[in-house]
């Protein structure tokens, strides 16, 4: 038999605001890139775009540094978790959303 392990509540709270933490950090550097892929395509009109995305995935970091901190001072409490108001995925799916729009008509601009 394999021994009784205890289990720490706020890890697995812990394991997601680093999720969250990867996924902002990536949504950045994804937004930046297109950002300046499409930039010789479409010229200047693609910094505003670049801005939002980046924009919302900064807000996606510092809102799950902030989900962290909360959740260090009450471990397993589900209304402190990064999930818990939704708007999160809810920033994610806009930030993706926007990026593929903006290699959707770098796409067509080049087809053209």
């Amino acid at each position: 038999m394999t021994p009784a392990v205890d289990r720490d509540p706020g890890m697995q709270q812990e394991r997601t605001t680093l999720a969250w933490r990867r996924t902002g950090l990536s949504l950045i550097v994804g937004s930046l890139t297109i950002g300046r892929l499409t930039l010789d395509t479409l010229g200047p009109v693609v910094v505003i775009p670049t801005v939002m995305t980046s924009a919302l995935a900064v807000w996606v970091v510092l809102e799950a540094l902030r989900a962290r901190r909360l959740s260090r001072d009450h471990p397993g409490e589900p209304i402190f978790s990064i999930l818990a108001g939704g708007h999160l995925p809810a920033a994610v799916a806009t930030v993706l959303v926007m990026l593929a729009a903006a290699v959707g008509v770098s796409a067509v601009i080049r087809l053209i």
